[in-house]
């Protein structure tokens, strides 16, 4: 079995991965649920496909936790290595495409040309987006956390005398 640090660690990662899997789950509520009614807006279709892909990455990570936990480092770190990827591309996908200056500003300008209740719409959803980014970051560093319990060697028990140099 694994020390306890590292299972302290794997389970403070699957806690951060619920939370961001929270805040992106309202994400796609707002990217879906809550368009306009009149909702043809491509740029609109893309967002809210965006936000699902985020959502798939997330689910198959938390999926990683299902069953019992591993039983040795090796599994731990394969399993590891998965979340890692899934979380860090899932942290591409918002970043690059999400809240980038490039798509921000394509959405932002169509939804105000296109007016009436699309201009809410996409303030509903950059709040959204906000409120990813903190968990997206705890993520992150739980992910960086367990790597650290997994490959950092458990401190060995060695006593040490203290002897003072004395010059003749």
């Amino acid at each position: 079995m694994i020390a306890v640090t590292v299972d302290d660690s794997r389970a403070a990662l699957q806690v951060a991965l619920r939370d961001l899997w929270l805040a992106v789950a309202e994400l796609v509520l707002n990217t879906n649920d809550d368009q306009p009614e009149e909702s043809d807006l491509a740029s609109a279709e893309h967002v809210a496909q965006l936000a699902v892909e985020i959502q798939g990455r997330l689910a198959e990570a938390l999926a990683r936790f299902d069953g019992s936990p591993p039983a040795s480092v090796e599994e731990a770190m394969r399993e590891l290595c998965d979340v890692e990827r899934l979380v860090r591309e899932a942290g591409l996908i918002y970043w690059r495409d999400l809240r980038a200056h490039g798509p921000v500003s394509q959405l932002r300008g169509s939804t105000r040309r296109r007016g009436g209740a699309w201009p809410s719409w996409w303030s509903g959803v950059e709040q959204s987006l906000e409120r990813c980014e903190e968990p997206l970051v705890a993520a992150g560093q739980a992910v960086g956390a367990a790597w650290h319990e997994l490959v950092t060697p458990p401190p060995t028990d060695t006593t040490r005398t203290n002897i003072s140099r004395r010059s003749s």
